[in-house]
């Protein structure tokens, strides 16, 4: 069975910065890592990402909307069957469809939610997305602009990170990337990925 990974996500606080700001930083995350995608309503978007890159997908699409002060993404990430994938992937339908909707829709005061059709994957997801994303909320702008260039570039050391985004030292990098949590978001990335392909094969 091929099982896939929709993506279903809103900005927040779109209206606190201009659209010319915002939604080029949306549309080149999402076009990093996205099958096929579309945005709508200004702020709203729906997209395929491939199963072994999905996580990374959102915590990039975080790093990209927090350079913006006191704007962040909401995403619903369901993963199932689909049983119309068309170009335009407001017309595909299935249950990764309707799971990523619902994870949406569900979001109250959190801002990812995972959901398939294994119970305890779910839950042992979500409780981790949840945590992760209290660090996530404390990226500064500057923060979000470092872990974004160190995901672009993984094999850079700091020193080429430094050149890069255009700080005057190394040792900003490196407190920024530490007071971000890198490394943990990466760990959080890898362990979410090797669970959800241990039950997808």
């Amino acid at each position: 069975m091929s099982y896939h990974v929709i993506l279903t996500g809103d900005v927040v606080h779109s209206r606190s910065h201009e659209a010319k700001e915002w939604l080029p930083k949306l549309e080149h995350g999402i076009k990093k890592y996205a099958l096929t995608f579309d945005i709508f309503r200004g702020d709203s978007f729906q997209a395929e990402v491939p199963l072994g890159s999905c996580f990374q997908a959102i915590f990039y699409l975080k790093a990209e909307m927090r350079q913006l002060e006191g704007m962040d993404i909401r995403i619903g990430i369901g993963i199932g069957k689909v049983e119309l994938l068309d170009k335009d992937i407001k017309k595909s339908s299935g249950e990764a469809f309707i799971y990523s909707g619902q994870s949406l829709d569900s979001l109250n005061k959190e801002s990812l939610e995972f959901k398939s059709r294994w119970k305890e994957l779910d839950e042992g997801l979500n409780l981790i997305l949840t945590l992760s994303t209290r660090l996530t909320d404390q990226w500064t702008p500057n923060m979000a602009e470092t872990v974004q260039a160190a995901m672009d570039y993984p094999e850079a050391n700091q020193t080429e990170l430094t050149k890069i985004i255009g700080r005057k030292h190394q040792s900003q990098v490196s407190t920024e990337l530490s007071k971000a949590n890198y490394s943990k978001i990466n760990q959080v990335i890898n362990y979410c990925t090797k669970e959800l392909k241990r039950y997808v094969n």
